[in-house]
C-alpha cells in the first residue's frame, strides 16, 4: 500500500467498518442484534453491511447523584463580603461533592458603581476575578451554576439571597 497508494480499492477500504462503532461494541461483547446501516450511508452507495448493537446495558456506568442547581439573584448587586462568605462555607463543607461551578456576579464597589465579576472553581480551588463596569442602564443580575452530588439547593438559595444589597438591612429583628 505505501509504494503503490493509487491502487488501494477504496470501496473496500472504506467499507471495513473499523470505525463503526456497532461493530466495536460486538467486538467486545460477543453478543449482538442485528440492525441496518443507516441511510445516510445506503444513499452514498457505501456497503449494505449490517451493523451490529448490543443490548443497552442494566445499570448505567454515570453516578445518578450528580446534579445541577443553578441561582439568579436580581434587583439588587451582591454585597461581597457576604457572597464571598458563604461560597467559601460552601466550598470547604462540600469540596469533594463540588464539581464544577461558575457564576457571573453584579457587586457594588466600594465608591458606589457597580461592578461585573467572574466566578469558576472545580471542588475547592476557585477564582473570582472582576470583569469591568456593570453595563449602564441594565438592572443588576447575579446567575450562578453549580454541578455536584448532595447540593442543598433550598439551604444554598437561601444563603444567596441574604448576599443580596438590602436583603439583611430590611429584615425583620
Amino acid at each position: 500500500l505505501a509504494q503503490r497508494p493509487n491502487e488501494v480499492p477504496l470501496g473496500e477500504l472504506l467499507g471495513v467498518g473499523s470505525f463503526c462503532l456497532d461493530r466495536i461494541l460486538q467486538d467486545l461483547l460477543g453478543e449482538a442484534a442485528e440492525v441496518e446501516a443507516p441511510a445516510a450511508k445506503r444513499r452514498r452507495g457505501g456497503p449494505q453491511a449490517l451493523c451490529q448493537l448490543r443490548p443497552p446495558p442494566v445499570q448505567s456506568r454515570h453516578d445518578t447523584g450528580v446534579r445541577t442547581c443553578a441561582f439568579t439573584l436580581a434587583g439588587a448587586p451582591l454585597v461581597l463580603d457576604r457572597f464571598m462568605q458563604v461560597m467559601n462555607t460552601i466550598r470547604v463543607e462540600k469540596a469533594v461533592d463540588l464539581y464544577r461551578y461558575k457564576g457571573v456576579v453584579c457587586v457594588r464597589e466600594a465608591s458606589g458603581g457597580l461592578k461585573r465579576a467572574v466566578m469558576q472553581g472545580v471542588h475547592d480551588m476557585c477564582q473570582f476575578q472582576p470583569r469591568g463596569r456593570w453595563p449602564a442602564g441594565e438592572p443588576p443580575v447575579s446567575q450562578l451554576v453549580f454541578i455536584g452530588r448532595d447540593l442543598d439547593e433550598a439551604l444554598w438559595g437561601r444563603l444567596f439571597d441574604k448576599t443580596q444589597e438590602g436583603a439583611l438591612e430590611t429584615a425583620a429583628p
